[in-house]
């Protein structure tokens, strides 16, 4: 299984087909994060970049929007770790575990809280990200990641 390195993806929903979104690509405090169809914008990128998380047998990384093409400007988040919380877009810094499948997917969860709580698609007619409980095998909790580009220079 080879897990992302730094640069920027697409990630999608493997159970829905969905993108993971920047609804309407906003930056603002709290947006929600949606599954919507591939679109081709900014607001479907996201900037992936290793964290050093020791004793971590998962790839730890950052997953940030691209919306400003400042390789990462604001992360994912949810209010509380709780099953059905939806997530939401925010300027603080998160690390998440990426834990390989064998189907070449990933499922998401944050590095701090419950490992069992997932970033999930839970329902077909509604596209709110949310967290969910790890299911084995719930295609609408196994995200697909493919590299749309590396990051830019700084400086």
């Amino acid at each position: 299984m080879t897990f992302p390195s730094d640069g920027v993806y697409n990630i999608r929903n493997v159970g829905r087909n969905l993108m993971l979104d920047l609804t309407s690509d906003s930056t603002a405090e709290g947006n929600q994060i949606q599954g919507y169809a591939k679109n081709g914008t900014v607001a479907q990128q996201w900037v992936i970049k290793k964290q050093n998380e020791p004793g971590s047998v998962n790839k730890t990384v950052s997953i940030q929007s691209n919306n400003n093409g400042n390789n990462g400007n604001g992360c994912f988040a949810t209010v509380k770790q709780d099953s059905d919380e939806p997530v939401v877009y925010t300027r603080q810094a998160f690390i998440v575990d990426l834990v390989a499948r064998a189907d070449n997917t990933f499922t998401i969860s944050y590095t701090l809280g419950n490992k069992n709580l997932v970033l999930s698609l839970p329902s077909a007619s509604h596209s709110a990200v949310k967290l969910e409980n790890h299911v084995k095998g719930t295609g609408h909790q196994h995200w697909e990641f493919t590299r749309v580009s590396n990051l830019q220079p700084i400086g």
